[in-house]
């Protein structure tokens, strides 16, 4: 089954209980938050609160952590740690990054062997917590393509090592995202619905349904596969954007 909500970094404007109302006067089930949202676990007790009383579950926390730079392992760590504290008390059974960008002028090599480890710390880490990691290919990131997640996966070699799911980003680096599926449907557990265009002369995002991403296609393959996943509209700043945002999804889904 799949599920759709938004992420709530974007409205920044927004109090915590607002962000919960949002979601669920647009009938929006789940939402996902980003670890810097939240100063305190003070803060993530105010969010469980609301929504647990609107119905609106928190199903993911979302970071940008770097794996690939030793010298800010350190301070990795730490936000690594606040955001499984974050999880466990939002209830949240997923913690997301991407891996951010390699140190400058280190061998691609020597970055690949720190990624690695890096990631399989929090593979292992989440794993302790009952948490489930997730990695997210971003076009910015060393690891952006599929060819390189996969690698990236056969390297860390860890049971909890999941997949973020974000078919843009695959898109306009030339990845096909149903191919992302037909491949690793199994590791999928989380995901973001935005939208662009990849044009010689015009490379931007766009809003849901005024892209390229074939959405009804991929919604279409996660059924077929059977794939219980939340799907997070995205890169919002505004209420009118998620809301337009939400009512084109229910569109492509209600004529699939």
């Amino acid at each position: 089954m799949l599920r759709f909500g938004y992420r709530t970094p974007g409205l920044r404007e927004l109090s915590f209980r607002q962000k919960a109302q949002l979601a669920a006067d647009l009938g929006l089930p789940v939402i996902e938050v980003g670890r810097p949202e939240f100063a305190t676990l003070d803060d993530c007790r105010e969010l469980r609160d609301a929504c647990g009383e609107l119905g609106v579950e928190v199903t993911s926390v979302g970071g940008s952590m770097n794996l690939c730079d030793p010298a800010l392992e350190e301070e990795t760590t730490e936000q690594m740690e606040f955001a499984l504290d974050a999880c466990e008390v939002l209830d949240a059974g997923i913690f997301f990054t991407r891996v951010m960008d390699p140190a400058p002028g280190v061998p691609q090599a020597e970055t690949w062997k720190t990624c690695t480890r890096i990631t399989r710390t929090a593979c292992e880490r989440s794993a302790e917590r009952g948490i489930r990691f997730a990695l997210e290919a971003d076009p910015p990131c060393f690891v952006h393509t599929l060819e390189r997640v996969e690698r990236l996966m056969e390297l860390v070699d860890h049971p909890n090592f999941w997949l973020n799911y974000d078919p843009t980003n695959y898109y306009v680096v030339g990845s096909d995202p149903l191919q992302v599926i037909s491949r690793h449907a199994d590791r999928i557990i989380n995901g973001h619905v935005k939208d662009a265009v990849y044009h010689a002369d015009e490379k931007e995002e766009r809003p849901v349904g005024e892209g390229e991403v074939p959405y009804p296609e991929i919604f279409r393959a996660m059924l077929d596969r059977g794939l219980d996943v939340a799907m997070h509209i995205e890169h919002c700043r505004t209420v009118e954007c998620v809301t337009e945002a939400a009512a084109h999804i229910k569109k492509v889904m209600a004529a699939l």
